[in-house]
């Protein structure tokens, strides 16, 4: 039997799960429940079948509330800001400075400067309103169907610069947004894919320019993305496009969804 040791990232929606064996590790995630407890009880259940659970360290949704041990084993509750700086200088592998933008059931904008981590912002604005607006309009909330449907979807409910003004507005690009679901006349000719499509775009956009402003203001020109609402692929396009357009670099490193609960696992100094 092997000795193993977990970092669990407790998330709104997803848990994620780092594994660290024989200095090996692997990632998987788990649909997380409301219980936060009973979601703990079920992961070291499902692991001891196997190996010897010598720690485990805990982040995320209300692991505070998780009592000191479980199973005679202690937990390591670890704050879930240093942990998204420490995974994604561990998966990035930057030796210079960086902003992370960290994109799950909503957004944190974390700041890794002077190996200092620090939490800049963030927004309300996320995957979860991406799958909640989705449910609201069309009925369908699985992250793989929206996807698949909003790469046949059009922007007719949307007006763009094009359609609103019949000059430049600084360098902005003639297809970029005025107004998202801002055209009334046709609002109610969208369809699923049509809804799909705007719906990220809404999202996207706006948290693309919130992390290029704050990295701006913090004199960062790199920005790590972190995080699962990437796995939609006009999500990522549309965050590189923006950021890349503000002059700025980004960065989205392979298991970047599990950077919160790799930076559990990690020892790192953080002042």
């Amino acid at each position: 039997m092997s000795k193993i040791q977990i970092g669990i990232d407790f998330g709104i929606t997803n848990s994620d799960i780092a594994i660290k064996s024989d200095e090996k590790i692997s990632f998987e995630s788990i649909e997380s429940q409301k219980n936060i407890h009973l979601s703990l009880t079920n992961i070291i259940k499902n692991k001891q079948e196997a190996n010897e659970i010598s720690n485990i360290f805990v982040t995320g949704s209300k692991h505070s509330d998780l009592p000191d041990k479980i199973n005679n084993i202690v937990l390591n509750k670890k704050n879930e800001i240093d942990c998204i700086g420490i995974g994604a200088k561990k998966l990035s592998n930057l030796d210079s400075d960086f902003l992370i933008l960290s994109c799950g059931t909503g957004t944190a904008c974390v700041s890794y400067l002077d190996d200092k981590i620090s939490h800049l912002g963030g927004s309300g604005l996320g995957g979860g309103t991406i799958r909640g607006l989705c449910k609201l309009i069309t009925e369908i909330d699985d992250p793989i169907e929206i996807e698949k449907l909003s790469q046949n979807g059009s922007q007719i409910g949307d007006y763009l610069l094009k359609d609103v003004v019949s000059g430049p507005i600084g360098t902005l690009p003639r297809d970029s947004i005025a107004v998202h679901f801002g055209n009334l006349d046709m609002i109610n000719k969208l369809n699923k894919e049509d809804v799909c499509k705007s719906v990220i775009y809404l999202v996207a956009t706006n948290v693309a320019r919130l992390a290029a402003t704050t990295a701006l203001s913090a004199g960062l020109d790199k920005i790590i993305v972190v995080g699962k609402s990437p796995d939609y692929s006009l999500y990522k396009e549309l965050l590189k496009k923006w950021v890349e357009y503000a002059g700025l670099e980004i960065m989205f490193p392979e298991n970047g969804q599990y950077a919160t609960c790799l930076g559990a696992l990690e020892t790192l100094k953080v002042n």
